[in-house]
């Protein structure tokens, strides 16, 4: 169970960790692009505004328009370089909107001169790699080079990149823990399962070896004693057994088997059950009393709703110190089975376990009254798989069993 917990842990935690850097990484990616085209365009459009607002023959500092574009001022946060080469290819003007100095300078016009020699004019601007390059160029003419410094833009977007790694891994943090409470929670039905199947199969098991260890020791004195009694104790027990793997059977069939969903009259199922209890109250000196409106239909298999009628008249009779109420009626579109008993009632922290297999809240119910504390198992479950709900209650000193389950119409 823990490997299965790990496994599933680290596969949540995968499966997230990927869809949040993937996130992280879209989310940088297209902020670069962002950044990354807006300045393309600005380089592009700042060029055409040089080549109508600035003489090539006057030297002076870029001219700046004060209803400039939103990109162009991206431009002008950083230092702008137009560098103009004469026929000898050497720098006969070199233009700046910024002061700048000259070793600078010289570097500058070393790297114009390179993009003058090597790329063909009027392309679309090469902008490169901005999380590693200083500078952008552009050769908007033959005689011309534009250089933009990017230090500023690149630290930008550096320090960008550096934030979302970070909050990426602080996410990844708070994703391991709720990854391991989220695997613990889902984990938790199934391991509860195996705990009560474990459970389950310990209870069967002990149950089941006492007529075992009945019946061999019985036989064992028949071969020395041929006396009726020893026979008469192997027959006991192997009722007993039978009726405990019949239980088994019945409880497991119940929650395995498909059901079909037919309209079943219940009134008549509870006044059959109600009529052939009767005997049984009357031999215990038990008063039955019924309360049953007609003709309440439910959509369900009859036998199983029979044997829940059954389970619930007999767990009252086996607890009753002198009245049974059974009460069928219809609220909204719900119909309601009670079955009430008078006697000791049970304690409130008991009345969910007792739904529970192999669970006795009396412990005056053992083996002797062929009682295996399956009943309400089974009813609970019958009830489950009719979508239905089973419930009890303690008040007035009577013990009620409730069932609701959906009308038919």
């Amino acid at each position: 169970m823990n490997e299965l917990r790990r496994k599933m842990m680290l596969t949540l935690f995968g499966l997230l960790s990927i869809m949040v850097w993937l996130i992280v990484g879209v989310f940088d990616f297209q902020n670069y692009a962002t950044v990354q085209n807006d300045l393309s365009a600005s380089i592009l459009e700042i060029s055409e505004m040089t080549r109508e607002l600035w003489n090539p023959t006057a030297l002076g500092p870029f001219p700046q328009d004060e209803d400039e574009d939103s990109r162009l001022a991206l431009l002008y946060e950083n230092p702008v370089y137009m560098i103009v080469f004469n026929n000898a290819q050497k720098p006969m003007h070199f233009l700046t909107t910024q002061d700048t100095d000259e070793g600078t300078i010289n570097k500058i016009v070393e790297k114009a001169q390179f993009v003058e020699k090597t790329s063909r004019p009027d392309t679309n601007p090469a902008i490169g790699n901005l999380l590693v390059s200083s500078y952008v160029c552009y050769h908007p003419s033959n005689n011309m080079v534009m250089m933009i410094d990017v230090t500023a833009i690149r630290n930008e977007l550096i320090s960008h990149l550096f934030i979302s790694i970070l909050i990426g891994i602080g996410f990844e943090g708070l994703l391991y823990i709720a990854c391991r409470k989220a695997a613990a929670w889902m984990i938790g039905p199934i391991e509860e399962s195996f705990k009560k199947q474990r459970q389950f199969i310990a209870d069967a098991s002990h149950e089941l070896k006492t007529p075992v260890a009945v019946i061999l020791a019985n036989a064992e004195a028949m071969e020395k004693d041929p006396n009726p009694k020893w026979l008469s104790n192997i027959e006991e027990e192997a009722s007993r057994m039978n009726g405990l793997i019949t239980d088994l059977l019945d409880l497991t069939r119940n929650e395995q088997q498909e059901i079909q969903m037919l309209p079943v009259n219940l009134s008549r199922l509870v006044e059959k059950q109600c009529l052939i209890q009767e005997a049984v109250m009357f031999e215990h000196h038990i008063e039955l009393s019924e309360t049953i409106e007609p003709d309440l239909t439910v959509n369900g298999q009859s036998s199983m709703l029979e044997q829940v009628i059954a389970i619930l008249l007999d767990n009252a009779a086996a607890h009753s110190d002198g009245k049974i109420a059974v009460t069928l009626r219809r609220q909204g579109k719900d119909v309601l089975l009670s079955v009430s008993n008078t006697g000791v009632p049970i304690p409130p922290d008991q009345r969910e376990k007792i739904f529970e297999r192999f669970y006795r809240a009396d412990e005056s119910r053992n083996r002797s009254s062929g009682r295996y504390g399956l009943g309400l198992a089974i009813a609970k479950s019958i009830v489950n798989r009719h979508k239905g709900k089973i419930e009890v209650d303690c008040h007035g000193g009577w013990t009620t069993f409730t069932v609701v389950l959906h009308a038919a119409a």
